[in-house]
């Protein structure tokens, strides 16, 4: 899996959407932290299975709450969530760990 290239496209699609607020995302060692602002910090040190208990830190692991937590469990709809399921993940799927986390595994 190309990690930062798939967390590049995480990211665009975040911003594109107005999803980019409390949102992490975990690889390779690091988390790009986005706050409540819609701010990014790059954090090092850091795994997702620290922090949910679906992680899984051989690919990319997510961490989320507000709008993007709404699209992603679809209490808005499907129209997100459908594009979210386009996006290419270098072919890896996302699973849901809980209502705000999750990972991304082989096809």
């Amino acid at each position: 899996m190309k990690k930062v290239q798939v967390a590049k496209t995480i990211e665009k699609f975040i911003r594109e959407y107005g999803l980019d607020t409390d949102v992490r995302i975990y690889f390779s060692g690091k988390c790009w932290d986005f706050d409540s602002s819609g701010n990014k910090t790059i954090i090092d040190n850091m795994k997702g299975s620290d922090y949910c208990d679906y992680g899984n830190d051989d690919t990319i692991t997510m961490t989320f709450e507000g709008a993007l937590n709404e699209e992603l469990n679809m209490y808005n709809g499907y129209t997100i969530f459908d594009k979210w399921c386009k996006l290419d993940f270098d072919n890896h799927y996302f699973e849901m760990g809980h209502s705000w986390s999750g990972s991304f595994f082989p096809n």
